[in-house]
């Protein structure tokens, strides 16, 4: 893990002072790694019998189309396995059947594409701890008209939000739609970085595996200071839109092979962490409650991915990792004194 910490009017990286604090590949962690571990533990909701179903966690995502079925399966069960109690997912109707197919544990509606799809999902809105919007959206225009509606009545209600995948192309073509929104997470690839640098910025980019901390800084500030852009990469840089505030990287080893999907069950078990650093209160934040949340599950997912290595090698698949879930997130958050 690395502490990027972000000083006014000093000169790196055009604006920026940063300082490193850096996690070797070896097992050992820094004494800021373990620092953010244990603020991670201390989020973590007892499991006791005195709560009701839904405290520890209602998700509700919104992807899943014909071409794309399997992107919100991936969320919806990373979320559980991570340790939601409930998982909603809203797709098209042609994703529906075989999303119900994968698995009974996500609820599914198919009817992101149907007449008053908006009318019909804003009374399961309020349920919702997190919404998680863009796995396996794909890029009809009639969705991505909802979509955007979506997103004002969410912005409204000022529900936190996590835009993955699609939905950050549609982001690209609508700055506009969350501008200034009062809490969300943006989780970028390199190639959909670079879109939202142009977008944001008008500035031309090329994908990188290991991305200026400051080109991440000025897209979360353009966009506001309550929206967090989480940029995964070789090192995943998370950075908030408040002006000279600290930012925070994982660079956890996980493996060579990056399977398709594992940005989803990313963007699954961030809506899950973001809830319990809520939750929690700052008090508990050794950051703020996004920034926790995001080194939370990126932390889980590197791990995740290497231990999924170990077993399946080259042949690994994103229903490999899932398997390794619950047992890297008890070795990681569970196993220690809080």
């Amino acid at each position: 893990m690395v502490v990027l910490r972000f000083f006014p009017r000093r000169a790196l990286f055009d604006k920026f002072i940063i300082r490193f604090v850096t996690m070797s590949s070896s097992s050992t962690s820094s004494t800021s790694d373990e620092q953010m571990l244990q603020a991670v533990r201390k989020i973590i909701p007892e499991l006791t019998n005195a709560k009701y179903k839904g405290q520890d966690g209602k998700i509700g995502i919104f992807g899943g189309s014909s071409e794309y079925t399997g992107a919100p399966y991936f969320a919806a069960m990373s979320a559980l396995r991570t340790g939601a109690d409930l998982v909603h997912i809203f797709c098209t109707k042609d994703a529906g059947v075989p999303i119900k197919s994968f698995s009974p544990e996500p609820i599914v509606h198919p009817i992101l594409d149907q007449p008053n799809a908006i009318k019909n999902i804003k009374p399961w809105l309020e349920r919702f701890h997190v919404v998680v919007i863009g796995p396996g959206l794909g890029r009809d225009e009639k969705v991505f008209d909802v979509i955007a509606e979506l997103i004002g009545v969410c912005r409204e209600a000022k529900k936190p939000a996590i835009i993955d995948a699609d939905g950050l192309f549609l982001v690209c073509q609508r700055p506009d739609l969350i501008k200034d929104y009062p809490g969300l997470i943006l989780t970028p690839n390199a190639m959909e970085f670079s879109r939202l640098m142009k977008a944001c910025l008008e500035k031309t980019i090329e994908p990188a595996s290991d991305p200026l901390v400051s080109d991440v800084k000025q897209v979360a500030e353009f966009l506001g200071k309550n929206i967090v852009v989480l940029h995964k990469a070789a090192k995943d840089v998370i950075v908030n839109g408040e002006k000279d505030t600290e930012a925070v990287a994982c660079g956890a080893v996980g493996s060579g092979r990056r399977c398709g999907g594992q940005g989803d069950l990313l963007a699954g078990s961030l809506g899950v962490f973001w809830w319990w650093a809520l939750a929690a209160g700052p008090t508990k934040c050794a950051v703020s409650p996004a920034l926790l949340a995001a080194y939370a599950a990126c932390r889980l997912i590197r791990e995740s991915n290497a231990a999924t290595f170990k077993i399946k090698q080259r042949g690994m698949l994103a229903t490999d990792m899932l398997e390794q879930i619950q047992p890297v997130f008890h070795r990681l958050y569970e196993t220690h004194a809080k």
